[in-house]
């Protein structure tokens, strides 16, 4: 479990109450929260729940079957690289076949190194990504805004989210609940939506292969595009 996901565990009634005020009394005109909000879709509690369900382990997994599948065409073109060559006409053709199927194996092992790469660098920018959105989480958790949003006498009459978690609170200023909201999903959402920036960079460029690269018959299909997480 990495620090996101626990701090979330901890502040899912602070980001209940910032999506509720966020929904009920929005946020001040040309408030930073705006442009945001519509760059990632999705409400700060949303986006920091959804990016905190997103686990590096399946690229990890596909980088480590990757990294097995090189090593096997590594083998085999070393192997191949020492068979024996024949005499005679027959011998050319069979030279010439053994350097044409070396190459493939040679590309094969540059795709697959390329993946394994690419794959750990997903795996990397997601992690370094849900790490600075700890981070904000953790400062906006003891802010001033946080306080302004948890006192009260209890919650208002039927705006509640999933769970029971209240997210108003009566005879608190309205007002000062939404700058409050706003200012930390500001924080909370700059965060997010340079971490999916980031990957949609990584998502869009692809595997870097070599100049020389040459298609090969391989089933070496990218799951990365597969699993990118939908707030």
């Amino acid at each position: 479990m990495d620090a996101l996901t626990r701090l979330h565990r901890g502040t899912t009634g602070l980001l209940a109450r910032v999506d509720g005020c966020l929904t009920r009394w929005g946020a001040p005109e040309g408030h930073p929260v705006w442009p945001l909000l519509r760059r990632t879709g999705a409400l700060p509690g949303d986006a920091v729940a959804g990016l905190a369900g997103w686990s590096v382990q399946p690229w990890l997994e596909q980088r480590d079957s990757l990294r097995l599948q090189l090593a096997e065409a590594q083998v085999i073109g070393e192997r191949l690289a020492r068979v024996p060559a024949w005499d005679g006409r027959a011998g050319d053709a069979f030279a010439a076949a053994r350097d044409r199927v070396s190459r493939e194996f040679g590309h094969w092992a540059d795709r697959l190194h390329a993946e394994a790469v690419f794959h750990q660098e997903l795996a990397a920018t997601l992690g370094e990504g849900k790490a600075r959105v700890a981070r904000a989480l953790g400062r906006v958790a003891g802010s001033a805004e946080a306080v302004v949003l948890l006192i009260g006498e209890g919650p208002v009459p039927g705006d509640t989210a999933p769970g029971g978690v209240a997210v108003g609170v009566p005879g608190a200023d309205p007002v000062g609940q939404a700058r409050a909201a706003a200012a930390i999903g500001e924080v909370l959402l700059r965060e997010v939506d340079a971490a999916l920036t980031a990957l949609d960079g990584l998502l869009a460029r692809g595997p870097e292969l070599p100049q020389t690269e040459k298609v090969v018959a391989a089933d070496l299909t990218s799951t990365a595009t597969t699993l990118r997480v939908e707030l």
